[in-house]
């Protein structure tokens, strides 16, 4: 079940992160609603990522080449084995992809498809700007980022984030908003504090002007006379 609303709502959000998140398992499992499982997830991600990173010449290709090659070898000996002691087989599940579960994979990725072709157009075509500009910094932040590291390890880092960080910012939402409101505060008390000092300054500044010009003029009087 949701949590109730809290009072203080982190950026004034108006419904919680669970919500925000889709509302279904895998909100659930980012705010760590299903511990079990968000726990096994985050502990396959940091040591699938020490086993290729720590282990020298291990890659991801060759884990899953393995794996697969082990998980073949053992079913093939079990069926041969259960045919010459006449026993039953090993209990394969039926693997086969529904006609309707393709027809909606493709609808999905054809939609997604067209509509990255569409905005692609506009963006070519100069019809919006503000999605180049959007566009443009997602890829210069992309640039940036894969010089500074590598798709994998970006891979493994944002699924720890995204692992940890939702779950601890809804455990101390009220906290982190009532920072920020009192960031905020203190921000706009510094710029009205600022824009004051600047009008005193600036007046200063015009006083003294024109305190120099009526002693200009007092001694040209006075040089004249």
């Amino acid at each position: 079940m949701d949590s109730p609303y809290r009072s203080c709502r982190l950026f004034g959000a108006q419904r919680s992160p669970h919500d925000l998140l889709g509302g279904g398992a895998v909100a659930d499992v980012v705010l760590w609603r299903r511990k079990e499982v968000a726990g096994r997830m985050l502990v396959a991600v940091v040591a699938s990522w020490a086993l290729f990173y720590c282990v020298p010449g291990y890659t991801l290709l060759s884990f899953v080449s393995q794996v697969l090659m082990i998980l073949l070898t053992v079913l093939f000996v079990w069926a041969k084995a259960a045919q010459l002691l006449n026993r039953a087989p090993p209990p394969i599940p039926l693997m086969k992809i529904s006609d309707e579960s393709m027809s909606e994979a493709a609808e999905i990725v054809g939609s997604f498809i067209n509509k990255v072709l569409k905005n692609f157009e506009n963006i070519a075509l100069g019809k919006d700007s503000s999605l180049f500009y959007k566009v443009a910094f997602v890829l210069l932040l992309t640039t940036i980022v894969g010089r500074l590291t590598d798709l994998i390890t970006l891979v493994y880092t944002g699924a720890v984030i995204a692992l940890t960080v939702p779950a601890l910012l809804e455990k101390s939402e009220e906290h982190i908003a009532r920072f920020f409101k009192k960031a905020s505060i203190y921000v706009q008390a510094c710029g009205r504090a600022c824009k004051e000092y600047k009008c005193k300054m600036t007046n200063m500044i015009s006083e003294t002007k024109k305190l120099r010009w009526c002693q200009c003029v007092y001694s040209l009087e006075n040089f004249d006379s």
